[in-house]
């Protein structure tokens, strides 16, 4: 049974409907008024948005401050460290970066020695990513500081908490898949 649900048609969305006036009322300040406003504190995208953002800001200056290694870096020692040599495609798809990011991180880690290429033992076409001894020894240095943080973020959450979370988050995961998906088949039919 599939329980991923179809983009809303226009007729769904409120956001798709007309204004109501064609000049909304000046605010009070003089400034322009946006006639239908997006509820920020209950706007699920911005909240998930607003707590990536700071996830990734303490992580990103506590690794550059002790370990010199950037976000975009370390996610990758992290997914090698985790998941073995990987091609550059699938880095980028579990990394969440795009491919230009990943692209970046791993030549920055070339040049540092963390990680190197071999041939890719079933397509000739394409390349593994794998972590060298010094990008091993690096991940097993920041790996705990990671687990650390981890575990602080995840105490202000009962272990029920944390199951539906870990539960909500990967069904939302899956749905924006989908839908990032359609959106991108939707796109190409207009182009065509």
């Amino acid at each position: 049974m599939n329980n991923k649900k179809h983009p809303p048609t226009p007729e769904d969305s409120p956001a798709q409907k007309p204004a109501k006036a064609a000049h909304p009322v000046p605010r009070k300040d003089g400034f322009p008024q946006v006639s239908e406003k997006t509820n920020l504190p209950d706007h699920m995208p911005y909240q998930l948005v607003h707590v990536s953002a700071l996830l990734s800001l303490g992580v990103s200056r506590l690794f550059l401050s002790r370990f010199d290694l950037g976000i975009r870096e370390w996610r990758v020692i992290a997914i090698l460290g985790h998941y073995g040599p990987s091609s550059a495609s699938d880095l980028v798809g579990r990394a969440a970066f795009d491919k230009a990011t990943v692209s970046r991180a791993i030549k920055q880690l070339e040049r540092n020695g963390m990680v190197g290429r071999c041939a890719h033992p079933t397509d000739a076409r394409r390349q593994l990513i794998y972590l060298t001894e010094k990008g091993v020894d690096l991940h097993d240095r920041v790996a705990p500081v990671s687990i650390m943080r981890k575990r602080i973020v995840e105490s202000a959450l009962s272990e029920k908490e944390r199951e539906s979370l870990r539960v909500i988050l990967e069904k939302l995961r899956g749905q924006l898949e989908w839908l990032n998906q359609e959106e991108a088949l939707d796109n190409r039919e207009t182009d065509d």
